[in-house]
């Protein structure tokens, strides 16, 4: 009768470890972020994304203010590949973000690339067009850097410090 009872002891013990211990990473854990609610985009924006993409399916959308103007982001994937555009409201693009194939990317980038991290993986690929500046983005693995962005020619674009 004694064992039985230091058994059940034990095995309460370790039940209400087991709950405290569940509890207390439930209380450390963050909270898991919410998708953005989609919002209703312009006519204007619906006509230009639909008449430049007739195959993308828009994943989400979101209404933004950049430097005191307001604009429309969306986020959408045209087979297999993610797009990310941000529009005026009259449906011109401020900024278009595109995946990429590795293997797609400009000689001279791909060289320039080749030549300052060898030993680089190209985990991601994107094109930005931002205005009329042209550049390619890539993910590293392997490399001194994590990312790393070039010209179409294949000159360095110099990374920009974040502002904390």
């Amino acid at each position: 009768m004694k064992r039985l009872w230091i058994c059940a002891i034990a095995v309460a013990f370790v039940v209400s470890s087991a709950g405290f211990a569940a509890a207390r990473q439930a209380a450390t854990k963050p909270a898991e972020k919410k998708p953005a609610a989609k919002v209703q985009l312009p006519a204007a924006i619906t006509e230009a994304f639909k008449k430049a993409y007739p195959e993308a399916v828009i994943k989400n959308t979101a209404k933004e203010t950049e430097n005191g103007k307001t604009v429309y982001e969306v986020e959408s994937v045209d087979k297999g590949m993610n797009r990310d555009l941000i529009y005026n409201p009259d449906g011109t693009v401020v900024e278009c973000e595109e995946q990429i194939n590795p293997a797609d990317l400009p000689v001279p980038v791909a060289a320039a690339l080749k030549q300052l991290y060898p030993k680089a993986t190209i985990t991601k690929a994107e094109k930005l067009m931002k205005g009329q500046t042209l550049q390619y983005e890539m993910a590293l693995k392997g490399a001194a850097k994590s990312s790393a962005a070039f010209t179409p020619d294949g000159k360095l674009v110099p990374t920009v410090p974040e502002k904390k």
